[in-house]
């Protein structure tokens, strides 16, 4: 898998948790920008390589990026169980169901590492997987941010309460309006695809639900847009568990 564009490979360089196996740049990069990538690359041990722009496309696949790409072997996602021992006592994070474009996922993972939440669990079916596209739509917070791939969103849902989580659906007419929320010091919130929304076994097992109050005559949020406002609710001081 290809990650292309300066700031993406940056993070990605960057990285505690997804490693590059080389950098591949094209002739067109500026020189003192080729040799900062050249520095980190040989810092990392990674080969670093240039060839012409034409072949720099043909190679990633890619048109876009400003001729820098790095290359990952694949996406490391987190294990469940492994994840949550390493929760801190209040934490914050996603779920997602059915979230299949990649630019919608890679915005959602932007605002999480903005606001400071601990991850995001998505299921491996119905669901759009990190690629090189969801790399540069979170402008590299795919590098940083806690992605745990569950094979049943529902068994997360109920192992996540058992850990001590407060579990809302986010339902675009439904629930309790979120300018009044205040979030329990374990707190998730499940959000689902604009067409279908959130499954109804997902939504059943939740302890409840949150909607965003709009003007009159709006019904809904791309589901990007509504994960950063959510993200943002989720920094307001905390509760004791339940109240």
């Amino acid at each position: 898998m290809w990650v292309t564009g300066r700031h993406p490979v940056e993070e990605l360089l960057a990285s505690a948790t997804q490693r590059a196996r080389k950098v591949l740049l094209s002739d067109a990069v500026p020189r003192e920008v080729r040799s900062g990538f050249e520095k980190r690359a040989k810092d990392l041990s990674l080969p670093c390589l240039a060839c012409p722009r034409q072949e720099w496309e043909q190679r990633t696949g890619e048109r876009e990026g400003g001729g820098i790409a790095a290359e990952i072997a694949e996406f490391r996602y987190g294990e469940l169980e492994e994840w949550i021992a390493a929760l801190p006592e209040t934490a914050r994070a996603f779920l997602l169901d059915g979230v299949t474009d990649p630019q919608n996922l890679g915005a959602i993972l932007r605002s999480v590492r903005a606001f400071g939440l601990d991850g995001v669990v998505l299921p491996a079916d119905r669901s759009c997987p990190v690629t090189g596209a969801v790399f540069r739509a979170s402008a590299g917070a795919a590098a940083h941010v806690p992605v745990v791939q569950v094979t049943n969103l529902v068994r997360a849902i109920e192992r996540l309460q058992e850990a001590g989580f407060w579990l809302y659906a986010a339902e675009g007419g439904e629930g309790a309006e979120l300018s009044g929320f205040r979030p329990a010091k374990r707190t998730a919130i499940v959000l689902g695809s604009e067409e279908k929304g959130i499954r109804r076994l997902a939504r059943e097992k939740c302890d409840g639900s949150l909607r965003i109050g709009m003007a009159k005559g709006v019904d809904s949020l791309n589901v990007s847009v509504a994960a950063g406002i959510l993200a943002f609710s989720l920094r307001k001081p905390l509760t004791a568990e339940g109240e």
